[in-house]
């Protein structure tokens, strides 16, 4: 089996990048808000105003489970790629002292 580390270890990167950006975007996203009446001081106004703030507090924890998700990535990619590099060099010393025995 052919493993190409330096491509786990870029999509690493890739996924670390990816979680970097969600989490601007979710501390932008955070920072931002509809202020109470600005649809009307009304019954059906003061619910939409409140629909709105339930999906704006839904799609922020949605974007931090996606940033959280990358971040896992990234770490599992990373992990991969060492542990395959770590195997490699296992078994090429193997493969050194066996036939080092053979000859």
């Amino acid at each position: 089996m052919i493993v190409d580390t330096d491509l786990l270890r870029m999509g690493a990167d890739f996924s670390q990048s990816a979680g970097a950006i969600i989490q601007r975007g979710a501390d932008q996203f955070a920072s931002s808000s509809l202020p109470s009446g600005v649809f009307g001081d009304f019954e059906a106004a003061r619910g939409f105003h409140t629909a709105l703030c339930r999906a704006h507090e839904s799609q922020l924890a949605a974007m931090q489970k996606h940033r959280s998700r990358f971040e896992a990535l990234a770490t599992d990619a990373n992990s991969a790629a060492r542990i395959f590099v770590e195997q490699d060099n296992v078994s090429s010393s193997a493969l050194d002292v066996t036939v080092r025995d053979l000859c």
